[in-house]
């Protein structure tokens, strides 16, 4: 099997096999369905494209990417410095905040996790939204 067949293959369960069901990995990704559809054929998505589907789906952006294992994603923060250091991206990372209260990056992942799955609506994560922006403004 070559490296393209391998990344179609790991590609493939993260979207047949991951965190959420192909209309939401499409919604998240901001794509048709119709686009998520020709990258299980064709391998062909965007590194932007690739990392959002590892945070909906759960699969480590390295291994869907490379191979490297563990598959799942143990922590989103290392995710993301995974994905930065690999594509020299610049994505929005609290480093500092997330090493010093675990528990918020635990929190984020159900929230994220809960969304994906459609048990949290859009309009609940607004709610969210405000009631921290109250509470961290009354502090």
């Amino acid at each position: 099997m070559d490296k393209h067949e391998e990344f179609l293959n790991r590609l493939n369960e993260a979207i047949k096999h991951g965190d959420a069901k192909q209309v939401r990995i499409a919604e998240y990704c901001d794509v048709s369905e119709q686009a998520v559809a020709r990258w299980k054929k064709t391998g062909q998505i965007s590194k932007d494209n690739l990392f959002s589907l590892s945070e909906i789906s759960g699969f480590r952006y390295l291994w869907i990417k490379e191979g490297q294992e563990p598959k799942r994603i143990a922590s989103i923060s290392e995710n993301r410095k995974e994905y930065m250091q690999a594509e020299n991206a610049k994505v929005y990372y609290a480093r500092d905040t997330a090493e010093q209260h675990p528990e918020l990056e635990q929190l984020i992942e159900v929230i994220r996790r809960a969304h994906s799955n459609k048990i949290l609506s859009d309009q609940a994560i607004s709610h969210l939204t405000n009631f921290i922006r109250t509470i961290t403004a009354n502090r």
